[in-house]
């Protein structure tokens, strides 16, 4: 007998969150340099102060980039995961996908639940494990 991973709307939602929340981190920490930098374009400022701006605001970049960082790598682990024991994709597409959530990984968890998780059948075949 074949096992099944149940994805109902509940669980969608809740793979949707997890996937995004790298995202989100990484929004917020560009944004959080924009705010840094935005007051500089009020004028016609040299490009070396942005270089300053961001330098005496390293450790803060630093440490927010690093959390980021940090959140990204286990839901990269989670799509891993879900993706090496589905059934419905062949080794090809698999490959595609480890190679694009390698690369890219904290916006990639988001496009990997829009194109695989978000619209998938209910009932999802998969391997007992991901050997």
């Amino acid at each position: 007998m074949d096992k099944l991973m149940v994805l109902d709307e509940k669980e969608k939602r809740r793979m949707g969150v997890i996937c995004f929340i790298p995202v989100l981190c990484f929004l917020l920490a560009f944004i959080y340099w924009l705010a840094v930098v935005l007051p500089l374009t009020q004028g016609h400022q040299e490009p070396s102060s942005i270089v300053g701006v961001t330098s005496r605001n390293y450790d803060v970049f630093l440490f927010i980039l690093a959390a980021a960082a940090i959140i990204t790598a286990p839901v990269f682990i989670y799509c891993l995961v879900v993706l090496a024991r589905m059934k419905n994709l062949n080794e090809a597409h698999k490959l595609m996908w480890i190679v694009f959530l390698s690369v890219m990984a904290p916006i990639a968890s988001a496009f990997f639940w829009v194109f695989l998780i978000k619209d998938s059948p209910r009932h999802v075949g998969i391997y007992p494990d991901i050997a």
